[in-house]
Parts: structure tokens; sequence; C-alpha cells
């Protein structure tokens, strides 16, 4: 951890170099990664990596500096910088900054784990891996190569400010994921996979039961390599939960993003459809549709005490019975269109500043839905998609293209016939309108997205949302090939 000393000198010499409002952030961060092909590890990292930056509101701009190093005259050098950077930016300043809400909190937020991963012996991290791996290849005799990693994250950030600000959180992530791939007797490829992540000890690996999974997911790799190719055409489907998640995420979570609304910001994802003429007034879904942005999840990769503005963390709604209602803020988007930051100011590491990131934005699961299996028996004639391959969408985030993994026949109520390279196109409103049933809470599912990238430069942020399965009316399927 970086002293907490370090941290008060920085602010000090802000103050000293006239800053009316600095803030301080440091972080230590240590990632441990395994990643293994068939019956042999082929990567074993540990990464360990610490530093601080300065945030300071001077002569009207905000500026932000960051370093590695810990000496007195790297602190009034970086601090220098902050200040020249904020003075030198005011001019472009559209509002004035509003030091009266700046945090005040003090306190501590830590992950609650179970077992400590890292205190889990490499050998049995690398066993259990390689026995998962294992059960892949040996599951069906057309899968020739079996994929599959473990990564561990232990994250401590420190947050202060002239203001008062004193901030501790301890973070710990989780994640596995294995891949089988299956070929066919003329060569051509296909593969299954299986993975998650979450804000969690050992356990959260021990409860994604890797080899027994191992087993349904290499089987899948194998029929599906040699299954007939998707039907085209629209049709009813069913939409399971992961499936639905990375819809969520990318029609849903980088439109309703402040910054990329306001033209702040357009790299990787574009910028937004969603004009704020539209907010309390646009039906973005049928009246099936309730997504909540939620920082307080269990186990969510975007769950924290405080953003990394020291915004605490909340829930917003963001889509009441199909109609928008509500961005995701940060302390300087916020003011644009009148409100306060609802803490999504996230950075990646203590060399970023924050800007707007997803938190838990999830499909709330209807109180009275049914189950995955009581949505496939209300249709007679229709398909089952899963788990997805691969996506495309514009730079409004309006049309979008994603195919699936998996996608089952449904006929008479009863999953049939298997289908590969599935895939489908649509408008997002026209999509999310055509919602005719979404799933009950027993098949809600978290899913962690371990890499959401956004800005320039790069910050590639751990998020998550959560799903059930839906029912779509009339989409359009497009055959695979």
């Amino acid at each position: 951890m970086i002293e907490e000393s370090i941290l008060h000198a920085a602010l000090d010499e802000a103050r000293r170099q006239g800053a009316a409002y600095a803030e301080v952030r440091a972080e230590t961060r240590r990632v441990e990664t395994i990643s293994a092909r068939d019956t042999a590890v082929e990567q074993l990292t540990s990464d360990h990596d610490r530093g601080w930056g300065v945030r300071v509101a001077a002569g009207g701009g905000w500026g932000f500096a960051a370093t590695a190093a810990a000496t007195p005259a790297a602190i009034r050098a970086t601090v220098a910088q902050a200040v020249a950077i904020a003075r030198a930016g005011a001019a472009r300043r559209h509002h004035p900054i509003d030091l009266a809400s700046m945090p005040a909190a003090q306190g501590t937020y830590r992950t609650p784990v179970q077992e400590d991963p890292f205190a889990v012996p490499l050998a049995a991290r690398i066993d259990l891996l390689l026995a998962a791996l294992a059960a892949l290849r040996a599951a069906h005799p057309r899968v020739n190569v079996a994929d599959g990693a473990i990564q561990l994250w232990h994250t401590v950030k420190q947050f202060v400010t002239t203001s008062g600000a004193d901030l501790r959180q301890e973070i710990v992530e989780s994640r596995a994921e294995i891949t089988a791939y299956a070929v066919d007797a003329s060569g051509y490829s296909y593969h299954r996979s299986y993975d998650n992540m979450a804000q969690a000890g050992w356990e959260f690996i021990r409860g994604l039961r890797l080899v027994e999974e191992a087993g349904r997911v290499g089987r899948e790799a194998g029929e599906l390599v040699a299954a007939p190719w998707a039907p085209a055409g629209p049709t009813t489907a069913i939409l399971g939960p992961t499936m639905v998640a990375l819809l969520v995420h990318e029609s849903c979570g980088h439109p309703i993003e402040l910054d990329r609304v306001l033209g702040w910001e357009a790299a990787f994802a574009g910028t937004s459809f969603l004009l704020p003429v539209m907010l309390d007034h646009f039906r973005y879904g049928s009246e099936h549709v309730n997504i909540t942005a939620d920082a307080i999840t269990p186990g969510g990769l975007g769950t924290f005490g405080w953003d990394d503005e020291g915004t605490p963390a909340q829930q917003t709604p963001i889509i009441r019975d199909g109609i928008f209602r509500g961005y995701l803020t940060s302390r300087e988007t916020a003011p644009a269109i009148g409100q306060r930051s609802n803490g999504t100011g996230r950075a990646t590491s203590w060399g970023r500043i924050p800007i707007v990131r997803m938190t838990n934005l999830s499909l709330d699961a209807d109180p009275h839905g049914g189950t995955l299996a009581d949505l496939i028996a209300g249709v007679d004639d229709g398909l089952y998609l899963e788990t997805p391959s691969s996506w495309s969408l514009d730079d409004k985030r309006m049309n979008f293209h994603f195919s699936v993994e998996l996608c089952r026949a449904i006929k008479g109520g009863q999953l049939g016939q298997l289908y590969k390279a599935a895939s489908f196109q649509d408008r997002t409103p026209h999509f999310w309108g055509s919602v005719q049933a979404v799933g009950g809470p027993a098949d809600w599912r978290l899913t962690g997205f371990p890499g959401c990238a956004k800005g320039e430069p790069l910050q590639s942020c751990h998020v998550a949302h959560g799903a059930a399965p839906i029912r779509v009316a009339s989409l359009d399927v497009k055959r695979g090939g």
C-alpha cells in the first residue's frame, strides 16, 4: 500500500500551489493468472502494480496527474502538473465547479470473502484447471483442443480529499473460463465455452463446478460442430440469461453513459441515440422491461462502497415499465442535465481519471415470472438462444447484430434439434419493445464482464449484468454458414 503520509503530503502541496480543491487516489493491485491448453500450463503470471494520482480544481478548471514515485520531488512535480493542466483547461469549461458538492465521507468497504483465493496453493489451482480441461476433451471424440484460465485480483484503494473525505476499499475478484474446440470430418471447427467472474473469493470458483460443467460444455461442442446450420427467418425466441446480459451491456449500458450522450466520449462504442430530451418520455422497451444500475449487488464487479470520485454506491432506475428514466452520470457530467452524480465515476487504475462506467446494470426479474422451463413451455414453435459468440453495433448503439454459440429448436413447448451458428439483428428500441415476458427470480443470473473498453487512453473496466431469460416476438434470426 502507498503510505498514508504520501497522500496527505500531496493534498498539502496542492493547497500550497493554490488549488481550491484536491483529491488523491492511490491504488495497489495484485493479479495472478493461470492459462492452460489441453494437458499443460501455458502461462503463469503474477503482476503487482501501485501508484497514486492527484486531481485538482485550480483556476476554474480540473487537472489530473499521476506517478508511481513517492519522493518529495515527485509529489511536488506531480501536483504542479495537475495544477498547470487545470489552469490551462479552465477556458474550455462550460459551467463552474461546484466545490460544495465535493466528497467528505469517511469509511471502509471490503469484499465479503469466505476463502482467500490467493491463499489457495498454486498447485491446487493448476490441478483444478487441468482436471476441467481433461473433462472437456473426454466429453466428446470431436473435441480436439481445450483451453482455460483462472484469474484472481486483489485491489486496495485509498481516497482522501481537502474536503475531508477518507475512504478505504479492498476488493477481491475471481474468474474462471473453459472452452472446448471441436472439429468435424471436413475440418470445420466450432467452440463452446463456460465462464464467469465475480467479486468474491475462491468459494466462487468452487461454485462454478468447472469439472462437472466441462462434461456438458465438451459434449455440446462436439454435437454443435456436426449440427445443421440455424434456420433463418423471424421467429419467437427464448434468450438465456448470459445472452441477455450482453444485450443489456451493449444496447442499454453504453447508450446511457452520459459522457457519450454529451459527445464528450466516443472511443470504442461511439456516442448514443439517447438525447436528453428523451429522458422520462422515450419508450425503450415493452412494459415488461425494467433495468436498474446497482452498485450494491452482492458479488457484482460493479459493487463498491464509493466510486472513484467519492460518491456513495447507490441504485438508479434506468428503465421502468419500458420508459427511459435515467443515465449513468459522474460528478463532471451530471450538472449538464441538472443532476448530481449517481456514482458511476470509475477509473481502472491509479494512473487514469474516473469516467462514466457501468456498475451492475441489470434487467430486473419479473417478481411473478416463471422459470426458463416455463418460458420454453409457452412456445409452440421457436428457438432457444444461449451464450454470445460475436457482436457488432453502430456508433449510436441503435442497430446491432449478435451471434450465439448454442441454438435449439422449440417444438410444442419442448427443446429439440440442436443448431449451430445462429445470429440475429435488430434495432435497439424494436428489440426491447418485442419482449413479451421476462423470467422470474429463480433463473436470474449475474454475469461478470472482465473487459469493457472505453476511453483514450484505454480503460478496460470490470462490470456485471444480471438478467433472467426473456421471450421475444418475431426475432430476425439469420442462417449461419
